[in-house]
């Protein structure tokens, strides 16, 4: 669960807001990023906590699988394209 989810009770948590986007997605603080491990990482993530694998589960877990989905979206579509891959580099 790679600290997505509780050890004890297995439910979803809170995204790490300290947590970068290269972190996130396992990649070196780099501006060179291998795209198909990027894009592998951000499937295997998705499949963690799309909100379609949470119809079951408590309104908590909703809420925090829709903010770890659109972390998920927002830092895979930021370190895929070079020129938003920079920009997040040196802000």
């Amino acid at each position: 669960g790679e600290g997505f989810f509780c050890h004890q009770c297995r439910a979803l948590q809170p995204p790490d807001p300290t947590r970068d986007y290269f972190s996130l997605m396992d990649c070196n603080r780099s501006f060179r990023v291998n795209t198909t491990k990027l894009q592998h990482r951000f499937q295997q993530l998705q499949r963690l906590v799309h909100p379609d694998f949470f119809n079951q589960r408590s309104q908590t877990e909703k809420d925090f699988s829709e903010k770890h989905s659109t972390l998920v979206n927002e830092a895979y579509k930021t370190l895929l394209a070079p020129l938003s891959r920079g920009l997040y580099l040196v802000s």
